[in-house]
């Protein structure tokens, strides 16, 4: 399935996908019989599905596919499913409305609901005992989708750091078909377009909805949104495992069971790439215990496939901290500590790590790099022929810098006319050339006019008989054919400089 789509009778080749997208997964091309028009599509063996593009496209020419089909065609059946519900479910649906969308959900359709936040307990869990029992290795964490497809397709040599701990969907996944026997189709319900990429590579959940699809769907079956309403989870709900949504939300959950671990997290696409690259380069002694890195800046609580109208950052922010007050109180075993840390201990009775680990594969995208030559040449098709104009940098075509955009053009990425430096020496050439054409006409127009004026005079001769007639009938014939000449030297100027 390609997951992020392309509109591309809507595109108007604004360049603000290439300018966001971490990987330059992006093809920009002139429209077919134009000169000036663009329209940028998507190399999907290249994309890692982050979603960045769908949000910034405010021509809505970019889209994406989840299994919101496969979802609907079993609800309206009534077919028995089961539902993971991501934790970011409680501020991308605020005020209660959450809670009105899983109690319609289980009263019309033939559901049983789980919340993945159980899954982000187990998950913590596994962490910290991958962790101990192989000698407190480094590692960088997994439950965003789009840093594992990152790594496999572009950091492949790296994957050795990446965690083999499944995400907080995949662990609870696990443990429903295999502790307690579920064999229903799984659907995650969530606020990430990547995550159904996961479904595809990992099959611990069968199918990704996204929340915005979802919000859709059941707008348009006329689910009342402000209504009241009472759900509870048809298991156990998770505990700090409802932190997981936030920035650093890992990084929070893990340090409740081991103090001791030097945790550092990124979030965004705009830093998270970049830091992710300066935590492989640096020596394996520098490195923190767990590098905790989600693509979203804010998380997933703020995702790339949000209903219409999620929480601010401020709710958002609110919301979390007093689940990370209630959170914190229950793992710690209410106010007077009785049963403190009492699922984790039982998860350390009855499951097992190999249940909940994974294994990765190269993905590696392989692309060719441009050679000095290659360079040179390329610059010079663009008018770029010294170092100040091969380091102009503006960011117009949706790239850093100018060697980015040639390195796009070598790999056919991109085309030259994307480029405005060269679009205004094309124009500079045109107008010098425009300006030549039009001299030289103006030139050859007076001299028609010269020669019209002479023309005039031989026929008036002609008319009023004076003067021999043999010779203004030469003159007015010799007069012609030099106005023909000078008519085909237009002719001519005009043909060269098209």
């Amino acid at each position: 399935m390609k997951i992020i789509t392309v509109d591309e009778s809507r595109c108007v080749g604004c360049n603000a996908c290439v300018r966001v997208c971490p990987v330059h997964a992006n093809v920009t091309r002139l429209k077919e019989g134009t000169t000036d028009e663009f329209v940028t599509g998507i190399d999907s063996e290249a994309c890692i599905n982050c979603g960045e593009c769908v949000k910034v496209c405010m021509h809505h020419a970019r889209g994406f596919n989840d299994n919101i089909d496969e979802f609907i065609e079993a609800f309206e059946n009534k077919k028995p499913i089961i539902l993971i519900v991501a934790p970011a479910v409680r501020t991308s649906f605020p005020d209660g409305a959450w809670r009105v969308l899983l109690s319609w959900l289980k009263k019309n359709g033939n559901c049983t609901i789980y919340d993945v936040g159980y899954g982000a307990d187990i998950c913590t869990f596994m962490y910290n005992k991958y962790m101990k029992e192989n000698n407190n290795k480094k590692l960088v964490t997994q439950p965003c989708p789009a840093i594992v497809n990152y790594i496999q397709k572009y950091k492949p040599e790296y994957l050795q750091y990446l965690s083999p701990v499944l995400s907080p969907a995949g662990c609870l996944a696990v443990w429903l078909k295999k502790y307690r026997k579920e064999t229903k189709p799984m659907f995650m319900l969530s606020p990430c377009i990547a995550k159904t990429s996961e479904a595809e590579r990992e099959h611990a959940f069968d199918y990704n909805v996204t929340f915005q699809h979802l919000e859709k769907y059941l707008s348009k079956k006329g689910i009342r949104w402000e209504e009241n309403a009472q759900f509870e989870f048809d298991a156990l709900e998770g505990s700090i495992g409802r932190l997981y949504p936030m920035p650093g939300g890992l990084k929070e959950t893990l340090t409740m069971l081991n103090q001791s671990l030097v945790i550092r997290n990124a979030e965004g696409p705009h830093s998270v790439y970049d830091r992710i690259e300066r935590y492989f380069q640096t020596e394996d002694s520098q490195k923190p215990d767990v590098l905790d890195v989600l693509n979203c800046q804010y998380g997933c609580n703020h995702g790339t496939a949000l209903p219409k109208e999620p929480s601010t950052l401020m709710e958002i922010e609110t919301t979390m901290d007093e689940i990370a007050t209630r959170s914190i109180r229950e793992t710690q075993g209410g106010f007077f500590g009785i049963g403190k840390f009492r699922r984790f201990k039982e998860f350390d009775k009855t499951l097992k790590l190999a249940d909940f680990t994974t294994t990765y594969h190269d993905e590696h995208v392989h692309t060719q790099n441009p050679t000095t030559e290659d360079y040179t040449r390329i610059f010079e098709s663009m008018h770029k022929f010294d170092i100040a104009s091969q380091n102009v940098n503006c960011g117009a075509c949706g790239y850093k810098t100018c060697r980015d955009m040639v390195c796009a053009i070598f790999r056919g990425m991109n085309v030259r006319e994307n480029c405005i430096y060269y679009l205004k020496h094309s124009l500079k050439d045109s107008y010098s050339k425009l300006k030549e054409v039009y001299n030289a006409c103006v030139e050859e127009v007076a001299k028609i006019n010269q020669v019209s004026t002479q023309i005039i005079e031989n026929k008036n001769n002609i008319l009023s008989g004076s003067g021999d007639m043999q010779e203004q009938m030469q003159a007015m014939s010799d007069s012609l054919s030099e106005l023909s000449e000078l008519s085909s030297k237009i002719q001519q100027v005009m043909t060269q400089n098209k």
